[in-house]
């Protein structure tokens, strides 16, 4: 199996699911609450999951990373219009999406 260069860790990914997802909204003119609104997630969620950032603070002063069900991932790609799998994907970066075809 071949080496892998640079394989970013969940804090990386969890910071660029945030820039994905405050990127996406900020194209289709949606805030955090219009977000919030059509997702149905609460408020201090949508936070975390905007910021990139867990709630739980660890001893060394850094946060847990956000860990979104499949259910949130759903809600959220209909809701900003993109593909499935964009969010998610750390290959591709933010702007990188695809158009959801069937919604």
């Amino acid at each position: 199996m071949p080496a892998v260069e640079h394989e970013p860790d969940f804090a990386e990914r969890a910071s660029m699911f945030g820039e994905k997802v405050r990127f996406r909204a900020h194209q289709l003119q949606l805030t955090q609450k219009d977000l919030i609104d059509l997702t149905g997630l609460s408020r201090s969620y949508m936070q975390l999951l905007w910021n990139g950032r867990g709630g739980h603070r660890r001893s060394d002063g850094t946060y847990q990373s956000p860990n979104p069900t499949m259910d949130i991932l759903m809600r959220l790609s209909v809701v900003l219009k993109v593909d499935d799998g964009y969010l998610i994907d750390h290959q591709r970066g933010v702007g990188e999406h695809r158009e959801r075809a069937d919604r």
